[in-house]
């Protein structure tokens, strides 16, 4: 295996942060799969040993090419999230690929990590192409009608469906040049694809820092610790957290999150 330096990283930490559901752990190793992208990877310390792909395109996938130290510093003054900091500051946001984050989002709706992990498995192992240790996911394509059915994605299947029919890489891939606004409205015009969905994708895959994807744990953090208990919208919240943590949004996100789901804050 491979090796290069990944101080402050935390893999584990960030596999299991909800922003990516292909992966799994075996003694020690944990093997990541991003579309046709299969990488084995174990942490030692600051280290990240690696097989399956470049060390660029582990630095990318793991968002590890970053200014991850100077977003630390502008959330150590921060009163909610510095304090956070000593266990959660080794989450990074990942890089991933833009169509296989697209449908694990969409199949996210009204649904859970186990279940979006089953449904993106499924999607793998019915349409993509055989791997050494998992299915390729699937290259967007016109697919029959009712070829999903049987992985019960309920009512999510014609909208999975229909992103397989009309999204193209090249087009997905081109959000990512496009104002934030832009490429936020462009996505939102998709089947199954609100703005939390939207946002979900431009963190996760497309670069986009300022993105701040709000579900009900983001919901009821804001709304207990920034917000005074007040009920507040979505969009009012997005528009605070970029105000407060400007691009880097999405990591502060994904800290506050996770620090919610584990009873943290």
């Amino acid at each position: 295996m491979r090796a290069l330096s990944a101080p402050g990283f935390d893999l584990g930490l960030t596999l299991r942060s909800g922003q990516f559901f292909r992966y799994r752990e075996e003694g020690g190793d944990w093997f990541v799969f991003d579309r046709d992208l299969a990488v084995r990877v174990r942490q030692v310390r600051e280290e990240l040993r690696y097989d399956g792909a470049s060390g660029a395109a582990v630095r990318r996938l793991f968002g590890l090419d970053t200014d991850h130290a100077g977003a630390l510093r502008s959330f150590a003054a921060d009163g909610r999230l510095g304090p956070l900091l000593p266990r959660f500051g080794g989450m990074r946001v990942m890089r991933q690929d833009p169509w296989q984050c697209l449908v694990s989002f969409v199949c996210s709706a009204m649904s859970n990590i186990r279940r979006i992990t089953a449904n993106v498995e499924g999607i793998a192992a019915k349409l993509g192409s055989p791997g050494s240790r998992a299915p390729a996911f699937p290259a967007p394509r016109p697919i029959p009608a009712g070829a999903l059915r049987d992985l019960r994605l309920g009512w999510r299947g014609p909208w999975i469906e229909a992103l397989f029919a009309r999204v193209t890489d090249p087009w997905l891939s081109s959000l990512a040049s496009l104002p934030f606004d832009d490429a936020r409205s462009a996505l939102v015009e998709l089947p199954g694809v609100g703005v939390k969905v939207a946002e979900c994708v431009m963190a996760f895959s497309l670069g986009f820092g300022e993105a701040c994807p709000v579900d009900v744990w983001i919901r009821r953090l804001a709304r207990r610790h920034f917000f005074g208990g007040r009920k507040v919208p979505d969009r009012r919240i997005a528009e605070s957290f970029r105000r407060r943590f400007g691009p880097h949004t999405a990591l502060a996100q994904q800290i506050l999150f996770t620090a919610g789901r584990e009873g943290a804050i």
